[in-house]
């Protein structure tokens, strides 16, 4: 009887080390998990202003395709790139190179 009696405090040792290494396992799966996580919430964040952007500036490029050719746009290249003026107009330029 005494072989049996030392036998089953091993096993019972034994059972709550292997118990406690997969405690230890668990959370530092949790814990990388949750960092994985967190790092992809901030690249989806990221993307997704991108993608904001990319409409805000595809907006300005449709808006720019649309008035192509029409007199306005012809009108403001010609004020903005040339420095063109209607005959007695007054314009001022700044020299201080400032915006």
């Amino acid at each position: 009887m005494k072989a049996t009696e030392q036998k089953k405090p091993k096993n019972g040792v034994f059972l709550k080390i292997a118990a406690i290494a997969f405690a230890v396992y668990l959370l530092y799966s949790l814990i990388s998990m949750q960092a994985e996580i967190s790092k992809k919430q901030n690249e989806l964040d990221s993307l997704r202003q991108e993608y904001t952007e990319s409409l805000i500036r595809n907006e300005e490029l449709q808006k720019t395709r649309d008035s192509y050719g029409t007199d306005a746009f012809i009108e403001e290249q010609a004020r903005e790139k040339l420095g063109y003026a209607y005959p007695e107009e007054h314009f001022y330029i700044d020299i201080s190179g400032t915006d």
